[in-house]
């Protein structure tokens, strides 16, 4: 993901306009396409200089500079070395100083002894640097139209990543969406919509935490094409561009590469949480993603219902949080309160803190890395 995207937009007052790559630009992206497949298996370096010179069909600078960054993370270069670089730079830069020989006979020698030839030696000796490696084909052919709906996507992510917080309001397959963004460990609450919109989610930005904010802005960026599975929706951002704040707009219909179909699986940690649980404790029933509570006007979706089988009294749900801050959780167990869930285990990632501070008083909480401990959770339950 590229959350350091070149940046193309207007301002309109003090609303963010992106300049989104349309049906217009889909010529100068062909030939983009096709100068930059001229140049397979030659250094990294030449299409690049290549790509600094004006096409035939010339797209505008912005776009240009945004889809030449995503064409090049969708194709990386490969290296092309007979020998590893930073072994043939020590034996053939050790010979030199020792000998003090002529700089062929000194590759000659080093071939030599490496049974390789001078040449494909000194091929060797730079093709770890960026500009040396070899320009590899794209493992499948890409349009304009792709091409152009990936640089839209890529520009999208890295406006949110300069956000202090995005409200997305959404119809249909909202479940979805929730779903991802508590794969992900996003913060984020969410509550029933009104008019023409039925589930509205409120998430922090990368610029609202104090650390981590990287990896929380590239989890945040993965939200964006799952939009693309909801029948409508709205999102808004407050985004700090140019050292003020200003307001990001996209909704049904903008041009952004769309995600995959939904998995019916979500994380890893979830499945084996499940499994192991299971096979710990025969006498209760697990169900993944039961109804969402209502909480007022607010909506929560735990991840887990555990329920005994003989005593449908001794009830608990569970939730798997990702990123989050003390205030985070306090808010989030004021929502179940809310909803009169007395009986909630929170499973809380220890890498994924986004700021200090205190948990909750009288949170049931249960830390975890990689994996959650399925036999801590059966502790609790009594």
């Amino acid at each position: 993901m590229l959350f350091d995207a070149p940046l193309s937009y207007r301002l309109v007052g003090s609303t963010v306009v992106p300049r989104f790559l349309v049906e217009a630009d889909y010529p100068w992206l062909r030939t983009l396409l096709d100068e930059r497949e001229r140049f397979v298996g030659r250094p990294q370096r030449e299409v690049d200089a290549r790509l600094r010179e004006p096409l035939m069909a010339e797209g505008p600078a912005g776009k240009k500079q945004l889809a030449v960054r995503v064409l090049a993370q969708l194709a990386r270069s490969m290296r092309d070395a007979a020998v590893p670089p930073r072994q043939a730079r020590r034996l053939v830069f050790g010979e030199a100083v020792r000998t003090a020989s002529p700089r062929d006979t000194v590759l000659a020698r080093v071939a030599r002894s490496l049974d390789v030839t001078p040449e494909e030696l000194e091929a060797s000796l730079f093709a770890d640097l960026p500009g040396e490696r070899i320009v590899a084909g794209l493992a499948v052919p890409l349009s304009p139209t792709e091409l152009a709906l990936r640089a839209n996507l890529a520009l999208t992510q890295a406006l949110l990543f300069r956000a202090t917080g995005v409200t997305l309001e959404v119809e249909g397959n909202a479940r979805t969406l929730v779903r991802h963004a508590k794969l992900r460990g996003l913060i984020c609450t969410v509550s029933r919509g009104s008019r023409d919109m039925d589930t509205v989610l409120e998430v922090s930005g990368p610029l609202a935490l104090f650390r981590r904010t990287i990896l929380y802005g590239r989890a945040l960026g993965t939200l964006v094409p799952h939009l693309a599975w909801c029948q409508r929706f709205r999102l808004r951002a407050a985004c700090v561009l140019e050292e003020r704040v200003v307001d990001l707009q996209l909704g049904t219909g903008d041009p952004i590469l769309p995600a995959d179909a939904p998995r019916q699986y979500d994380s890893q940690i979830e499945e084996r949480f499940a499994r192991e649980f299971r096979r710990l404790a025969p006498d209760w029933d697990v169900l993944r993603e039961p109804e969402p509570v209502a909480a007022g006007t607010h909506l929560v979706f735990p991840d887990f219902a555990l329920q005994h089988r003989y005593d449908t009294s001794r009830r608990w749900l569970l939730e798997i949080v990702g990123f989050w801050t003390p205030d985070y959780l306090r808010r989030k167990l004021a929502l179940y309160r809310t909803a009169s869930v007395a009986n909630l285990i929170l499973c809380i990632d220890e890498d994924r803190a986004c700021a200090e501070g205190d948990l909750p008083v009288g949170a049931v909480v249960v830390r975890f890395r990689r994996r959650v401990d399925a036999v801590a959770v059966r502790c609790i339950l009594g």
